[in-house]
């Protein structure tokens, strides 16, 4: 039996047996909708707020989860900062060519009700990406942003099913 065969098993085993992956249910009180309020941004990558409000903004239209920006009459709002964004060494050819470094984003979100009574908080939510140095400055910059898209959207994914892991 192949590789391809026992995944296929595997996965009707699990499908089987009424396990689900945590995460994915309804938002907490069985809301119909969510605001997403500010995030704010307290690194240097300006901008950053933008792409991770778009990335939480994408992962509850995925999911099919209703939400609008600043909607005072939601029954819950979503807010958060970046608290930092570094960027360290990751690989060297020799103590003065890098070849990768390691980006880091460290995000606080917080979930409340209507009222304000916070429901959720993680001060601590980070994710790195390693990415390429090369000759080229621009194609470097590029290669970290890509590596800070991927970041983001793991950090996304992370906040929704935080949401709605039944807590």
């Amino acid at each position: 039996m192949n590789w391809k065969n026992w995944a296929v098993i595997g996965c009707l085993l699990v499908s089987a047996c009424g396990y689900r992956f945590s995460g994915g249910g309804d938002l907490p009180g069985g809301a119909d909708r969510i605001s997403l309020g500010l995030i704010k941004n307290r690194s240097i990558e300006t901008g950053l707020e933008g792409v991770v409000a778009n990335g939480i903004a994408s992962e509850l239209s995925i999911h099919g989860k209703r939400f609008a920006y600043g909607d005072a009459t939601a029954p819950l709002s979503l807010s958060g900062e970046i608290l930092s964004v570094s960027v360290g060494f990751s690989t060297r050819k020799t103590t003065h060519v890098v070849m990768g470094r390691q980006v880091t984003v460290t995000l606080a979100m917080r979930l409340t009700d209507r009222a304000g009574k916070l429901l959720w908080e993680d001060r601590n939510m980070s994710d790195t990406e390693t990415y390429d140095v090369v000759d080229d400055q621009t194609a470097t910059d590029r290669n970290k942003e890509e590596a800070l898209g991927k970041v983001v959207r793991r950090l996304a994914e992370r906040v929704y099913y935080r949401l709605t892991d039944n807590f």
